[in-house]
């Protein structure tokens, strides 16, 4: 039986996670709902809060939901011991961790926390919907990492793989953003972006890349949700090998637990 691979870094700029499990039809947020589901994430997310923002829903088209008195337009859950939240959103539930510069020694609580936080609330969201319960459609899985680079011209060369270099950009004096989406089959999407952005940290201004990395499955008869998504963060973990250089795993400090 062939080991999976296991990217461990010392020293990795990741900024963000997440994970997502997405709805073909939208489940109207009531109060009653999202309360019931806090009943059930209480222990591990204590805090209840309403979104503030729209979560993109992976794979799913948009369709109309409900919105006005006695609904909302999603709730956050917060309050988790490793820094995660969970989101509820009509057609998408995300479970997300967001690097905090104002606390530095605690970091990425890794993939197994962060999925689990995921399967908690997908279960709640269920209990809670009773026969309403829409199903899942498509789960996604994403990294964010924020890369400082006082050479612009250099990014490329310096952090990438041949195989993910453009060759047609080997004479750019500054790239400012990269950006590839392709189907690996009828099924599964992946997608990277580099792009330049400043980041705006607590004691200072910084110039840099912000590199993401993503996948996506719609689930079939043969492929269920968790699996699914395991499936996803395996292809994300050999992905992430194949597109850094050996200049990166080297600054990064990756340690490998096993071979695909």
């Amino acid at each position: 039986m062939t080991a999976k691979l296991t990217l461990d870094f010392e020293n990795l700029p990741l900024v963000e996670a997440a994970v997502r499990a997405s709805f073909n039809d939208p489940k109207a947020l009531s109060y009653s709902l999202v309360n019931s589901i806090h009943a059930d994430l209480k222990p591990s997310f204590p805090a209840l809060t309403e979104s503030q923002q729209l979560e993109i829903a992976p794979g799913a088209g948009a369709r109309s939901v409900e919105i006005g008195p006695g609904y909302l337009p999603g709730a956050v859950y917060t309050g988790h011991t490793g820094g995660i939240s969970v989101h509820v959103q009509p057609q998408v539930i995300v479970a997300r961790w967001i690097k905090d510069p104002g606390s530095p020694e605690r970091g990425y609580p890794r993939y197994l926390v962060l999925r689990d936080a995921l399967w908690t609330a997908v279960e709640a969201f269920q209990k809670a919907s009773g026969d309403d319960y829409p199903g899942i459609a498509v789960v996604n899985m994403s990294y964010v990492n924020f890369i400082p680079s006082s050479d612009p011209a250099s990014i490329l060369k310096n952090y990438f793989s041949k195989e993910a270099q453009l060759q047609a950009m080997h004479k750019a004096q500054q790239v400012r953003k990269l950006e590839a989406a392709w189907s690996e089959d009828e099924d599964l999407d992946v997608r990277f972006a580099l792009e330049q952005v400043t980041a705006k940290l607590p004691d200072r201004v910084t110039q840099g890349y912000r590199l993401t990395t993503a996948a996506g499955l719609r689930l079939t008869p043969s492929i269920g949700a968790k699996s699914g998504l395991e499936k996803i963060h395996d292809l994300l973990q050999v992905f992430f090998l194949k597109l850094i250089s050996d200049r990166a795993q080297e600054e990064w400090k990756l340690r490998r637990k096993g071979a695909e």
